[in-house]
Parts: structure tokens; C-alpha cells; sequence
């Protein structure tokens, strides 16, 4: 594992137990229901968007060894649509991107919805809507047919073998810390004055789960 993997994984760790933190702390807002709030709230690397190609023997000759890389990568992140129904009745549908300018910091999902007294159905859905990344399907620069099923090994005399799996363990590791393409929550809860029920992402489970009784 690079430094800059462990560094990325740290760092996404570190984010969502601050979230979950953050988000459990947060006052109640006062409702004129008197009910209970739902309170949706956490954070998740979002699924890259690219176009991948794998680069020539020609091009890779180019480039200093240390900074080879066999596949190069452009594209953005994907958005996601986040949904929550109460008893059927739709009550939040929201649109989610990621942070920063280019979209390309973790995405942040936070709100509190005063909701009644009593029992009622939550549904909560957080669905990606664009097109998922093409890093397990890349595409070789060559244009020729046979130029392309030798590729691999043209490359392997190009770029360091050592290298080329450290890239490629890389890829898999941050592909494993993106939010599902699904993820859904549907669970009856009961709600009473001044109670916060908070639903969040467990990134180790990667699963949406409630957690109850906040105040």
C-alpha cells in the first residue's frame, strides 16, 4: 500500500467518525409539530466518473520513470439523488455532488426533517444517477488490433513491473472506499418530542443505519 493510499484511508476514516460526531451533537431544531426530527447526516467518497485509456509504449518512453503511469484518467465524480419518504409521502428529494470546485472532495449529506409524533415508515434511498467509472474497463491507446493484445507486454518492458502493481492496487483499494451505487434504508420508527433519530452511512458495514434516543 502506497503513502498515499494509507493517507487517503486515514483521512476518510477520520472524516466520517468526525461527521458521525458532528451530526450527533448537533441541537435539535424547535419544530411546531412538537414531534421528532429524522437527522440524515454523513459522509462518503463519491464514484469517480472517467474516461481511462491505457498509455503507449511510446508515450510511457517519454515520461521520467518515477512518473509513469500505464493508465491516465480525466473525468469528475458522480452526482447522486437522495430521496426520503415518510409513510409513502415524499419528504426530502435532493440532488447531492461533491464538495470542492471540480467536485472532487468527499460529499457531505446533512439535514434535519421535523417529522410527527408516532410510528411511521422511513424510507431513505441514496442512489448514484451518473454513469459509474470506467477504471475496470479501459481503454488501450493502440489503434490497431494486434498492437492492442500485445500492449500489456510491450508495457511491461517500459514501466516497472513493481510499479504497475502498486498503480493497479491503488485503483482497487480507492474504488473499495466509494459510496455504493444504492444504498437504502427502510425501517419503521417511532418519533417522539424533542427526539432526534439520526440515519448515517457505516462505512465498514456500507450500509445506512439508524441510530436513536439523541436528544
Amino acid at each position: 500500500m502506497t503513502p498515499l493510499t494509507r493517507a487517503t484511508g486515514i483521512a476518510v476514516a477520520l472524516a466520517t467518525l468526525v461527521g458521525i460526531a458532528w451530526a450527533s451533537s448537533l441541537p435539535t431544531a424547535p419544530n411546531g409539530s412538537a414531534g421528532g426530527v429524522l437527522r440524515l447526516a454523513w459522509t462518503a467518497r463519491p464514484e469517480r466518473v472517467e474516461n481511462c485509456r491505457t498509455q503507449s509504449e511510446e508515450e510511457l518512453s517519454k515520461i521520467p520513470a518515477h512518473m509513469r503511469q500505464a493508465v491516465v484518467c480525466e473525468g469528475t465524480t458522480a452526482a447522486y439523488r437522495l430521496e426520503v419518504s415518510h409513510d409513502g409521502s415524499v419528504v426530502l428529494d435532493q440532488i447531492v455532488r461533491a464538495g470542492g470546485w471540480r467536485h472532487d472532495r468527499p460529499l457531505f449529506v446533512s439535514h434535519d426533517i421535523p417529522l410527527p409524533p408516532g410510528d411511521a415508515l422511513i424510507n431513505v434511498r441514496f442512489v448514484r444517477i451518473d454513469a459509474p467509472g470506467s477504471a475496470a474497463t479501459v481503454k488501450p491507446s493502440a489503434t490497431d488490433g494486434d498492437q492492442a493484445e500485445k500492449a500489456g507486454e510491450r508495457h511491461s518492458t517500459t514501466m516497472d513491473p513493481d510499479r504497475r502493481r502498486r498503480e493497479d492496487e491503488e485503483r482497487r483499494h480507492l474504488q473499495g472506499e466509494v459510496a455504493p451505487a444504492l444504498l437504502s434504508f427502510e425501517r419503521r420508527l417511532r418519533f417522539v418530542p424533542r427526539q432526534v433519530i439520526l440515519v448515517t452511512y457505516d462505512s465498514e458495514r456500507r450500509e445506512l443505519v439508524a441510530l436513536e434516543s439523541l436528544h
